[in-house]
């Protein structure tokens, strides 16, 4: 059984609490949050603690942690998350900086945890039948990809400030899926 501590208690937090919860090999163990009301909330709706990322990360009965912070703390929490002996899932981007998720990939591969950045789109079950379609020549070969997408409801305003806003919060699944789909450029 994984035992997992989530990191951030903000919407997408409780998507991942639920996948989390529903998986049976997994069981959520804690949450934090700078929002300590919302890390209780999160926790007690699926039963887990409501404890502080320090106390999350130096836990050696955790397994893993899920990173769903903002994109301002990543790098951060993957460097330090990995360096407590913690495999890592954790929301995009890394970093808005190049050279900063560049320096945390480094530290992150010399501290031997596993480390994937929540591209999901990936494994959307129109996104993955799209996928095996084109690898296997059913569908021909692509010319031109035209992506639509959009959240159901605008972020606040205090998220945008640190999250690098839609082009880099948002927009970048849709680079993911133009590389995945379509080949490297």
């Amino acid at each position: 059984m994984l035992k997992v501590g989530l990191l951030g208690a903000g919407r997408i937090a409780g998507v991942h609490a639920t996948a989390i919860t529903t998986n049976p090999g997994s069981t959520l163990v804690a949450v934090s949050d700078i929002n300590t009301e919302a890390a209780a909330k999160l926790a007690a709706q699926y039963g887990a603690e409501a404890r502080t990322t320090d106390a999350i990360l130096n836990d050696p009965a955790i397994d893993a942690v899920l990173i769903a912070t903002s994109t301002d703390t990543h790098s951060d929490l993957i460097e330090r998350a990995t360096g407590a002996g913690k495999a890592v899932l954790c929301e995009k981007p890394v970093d808005l900086s190049l050279a900063r998720a560049q320096a945390c990939q480094t530290v992150a591969a010399k501290n031997g945890k596993p480390v994937m950045i929540g591209f999901n789109r990936r494994f959307d079950p129109n996104f993955a039948a799209l996928k095996t379609a084109l690898d296997k020549g059913e569908i021909g070969k692509p010319e031109l990809l035209s992506i639509t997408s959009f959240d159901p409801v605008p972020p606040p305003v205090a998220y945008i400030k640190v999250s690098g806003g839609l082009f880099r919060d948002m927009m970048i699944h849709d680079f993911d899926m133009a590389n995945f789909l379509m080949g490297a450029a």
